[in-house]
Parts: C-alpha cells; sequence; structure tokens
C-alpha cells in the first residue's frame, strides 16, 4: 500500500510538473492583443498618455506571449515613472522636446522654465530641467544653464540616473567656464552621486594648484637668476662673457640630448607628442643657467646654502618638467595620477 501510494503520489507530480502553467491564448485574446498594442501605439504619438498606458497593459495581459510584450512592457513601465501629475508635465515638456525649432527659441525655453517651476516632484521635472539646461548651452548662454542643472542635482524626488547625468554636466559646464571650484564644490556636495566626475574636477585642481606653484617657483628662479646675473658680470670679465660663463657647451649638449633625443625617438615609435620633451630640455637648460648665475653672483656659500641651492634648483627642474607636459600635452600626467 505504500508503494502504491508513493507511485500515485509521484505520478501526480509528474503530471503537474508537465501540464501548462496558463493556458495558450486563442486567436481571439491575439487579435485583441494586437489591436491594443496598435491602439497603444497611436495614443503614445499622439501624446494621449494615460490612454497608451492602459493600453499597452492591455495588450500585454490579453496575449503574453506576443513577440511586441516586451516593447509593450517597457513602454508602460517608462510612462507610469513619468505619470505625475496625471501626464500633464509629461504632455508640455513632449510639445518642446519633439520639436527642435522649439529648443532653439529662447521664447520658448523660457516659458517651458517658468512653467516646469510648478511641477510636482518627479522624473519629468528633472528631464525638463536638463532639456532647459541643454537648450541654453546650445544657444550660447551657458551661464543660464548652470541654473537648471542645479536644480536637478540638489533634486532629491529625482531620478538618481537623472540626478547623476545632471551633475556630470554641471562640472563639465563650470569647467569650461573657467570655474574649477565652483566644479569642486558641487561634485564634493554629492559625492556618490556622480564619482567620475567628482575623480576628474579634482584631479583638474590638483593640476591647477601645481601649475600656480611651478608657475611661482620658476617666477622666483628668474628674478634670483637676473639678480645674479647683474652680480656676476664684472666677475666673470664683463657682459659679453656671461652666455659663455652660464651656458658651458656640455650642459648645451645634454639639454639638446635630452629634448631632441627624446623628441625624435617619441617620433620614431608612434604618434606621440614630442613637444614635452623639446620644452623639457630648454627648461633644464634655463635652470642650470640660473644655478651657475647664482653660484658666480653670491659666491659657492657653506654647505648648507650649497645644499638649499640645489634643491630649489631641483624643484625647479621638476617646475619646468611639470609645464612641458601640462601646457603641450596633458595626457602624459594621466600615469602619474594628475
Amino acid at each position: 500500500m505504500r508503494r502504491a501510494a508513493s507511485a500515485l503520489a509521484l505520478g501526480a507530480i509528474l503530471l503537474s510538473a508537465a501540464a501548462p502553467s496558463h493556458a495558450e491564448p486563442g486567436p481571439e485574446a491575439r487579435v485583441t492583443a494586437q489591436q491594443s498594442f496598435d491602439r497603444a501605439e497611436q495614443a503614445f504619438q499622439a501624446e494621449r498618455f494615460a490612454e497608451a498606458l492602459a493600453a499597452y497593459r492591455e495588450a500585454v495581459a490579453a496575449d503574453p506571449s506576443a513577440r511586441f510584450v516586451l516593447t509593450a512592457r517597457a513602454r508602460a513601465a517608462d510612462l507610469a515613472a513619468h505619470a505625475e501629475g496625471d501626464f500633464a508635465p509629461l504632455a508640455r515638456l513632449s510639445i518642446v522636446r519633439r520639436d527642435p525649432t522649439k529648443l532653439r527659441d529662447r521664447a520658448v525655453i523660457e516659458a517651458l522654465a517658468r512653467d516646469v517651476a510648478a511641477f510636482p516632484p518627479g522624473r519629468v521635472r528633472g528631464e525638463a530641467e536638463l532639456v532647459i539646461a541643454d537648450a541654453w548651452w546650445r544657444l550660447g548662454e551657458p551661464r543660464r544653464a548652470v541654473g537648471p542643472l542645479e536644480a536637478v542635482v540638489a533634486d532629491e524626488a529625482g531620478d538618481r540616473l537623472t540626478r547623476s547625468l545632471a551633475l556630470g554636466e554641471l562640472a563639465r559646464l563650470q569647467r569650461e567656464l573657467g570655474d574649477l571650484d565652483a566644479a569642486l564644490a558641487a561634485v564634493e556636495r554629492f559625492p556618490d552621486l556622480a564619482p567620475a566626475a567628482r575623480n576628474e574636477v579634482r584631479k583638474l585642481v590638483r593640476r591647477g594648484r601645481l601649475r600656480t606653484t611651478a608657475i611661482a617657483l620658476l617666477a622666483a628662479l628668474g628674478v634670483v637668476g637676473l639678480t645674479s646675473v647683474v652680480r656676476a658680470t664684472p666677475r666673470v670679465g664683463g657682459l659679453g662673457e656671461i652666455p659663455r660663463a652660464l651656458l658651458p657647451p656640455l650642459a648645451v649638449a645634454f639639454s639638446l640630448y635630452l629634448g631632441g633625443a627624446a623628441a625624435v625617438l617619441v617620433r620614431l615609435r608612434g604618434d606621440g607628442d614630442p613637444r614635452p620633451f623639446v620644452w623639457l630640455g630648454l627648461g633644464v637648460l634655463a635652470v642650470f643657467a640660473v644655478a651657475r648665475a647664482w653660484r658666480f653672483g653670491w659666491g659657492v656659500g657653506g654647505p648648507s646654502a650649497r645644499a638649499a641651492r640645489g634643491v630649489i634648483c631641483a624643484a625647479g627642474v621638476l617646475a619646468a618638467a611639470f609645464l612641458a607636459v601640462e601646457r603641450t600635452d596633458a595626457s602624459y600626467l594621466e600615469s602619474l595620477g594628475l
């Protein structure tokens, strides 16, 4: 009896597993689904979004195996996510977004901006602000795009992906406007919203600070070099002897080799930019000349003075190298995290 009961139970399980989970839709259901989908498409094109949403859902319910089900489900989900205000904000945005001529009309964009202020929280409000910002950017008034982008980023009721996109665009816009501090403040306010944009802005800020420091150091070395030349002139036998004293042939040859040979190798090995190496060679030669003038003008000095002069001139070489790369082809700095 137990074996018979077990066999019957096993047979029941196999039969239930083999049975279809739902009946196949008949011809009438398929026709109804197709009609509902066609009606949804027409309503969507006519911007009757509530009607389109209902029809898409009807099509899926009538025939879940239809070829258009994935499209219907995706469009129904997208419409449902933009349904705030009974689709009125979406309809208002669509009027502008679907007509390229309206996107180039300042009066239309200003009117849309006024209407967006009354939109309820939701995805449409953020997307409309993005449309407004992009329009101002294309119309040649990028500063007017800052406000809409900031509004999208600060809107915690908005879609996270839209906010992330807006923050990246805001950082890029601030950079193009030359306001790195504003770009840094924006990405630091929302550090987890657009990590890539945050890292890029931080890198550019570091470059800017290094650039300022390098220029200041080289300017200071230039002043030291000029004053040293004045003091060294009588000691080396007159102004005509200054070039020979400051630029011995070996130093010139080394600088030419450093800049010229490296530039030639870069050109021969591929499509790299040889200019950083040319400027590096000239920069090293200039710092060397300053160091020589410093020694001739102010004397050799004691061990501490020589060490200080060496450290300062070495820093000058690094500053010249950084500027040579940063001002010609900054891509070389990527490998250094700058």
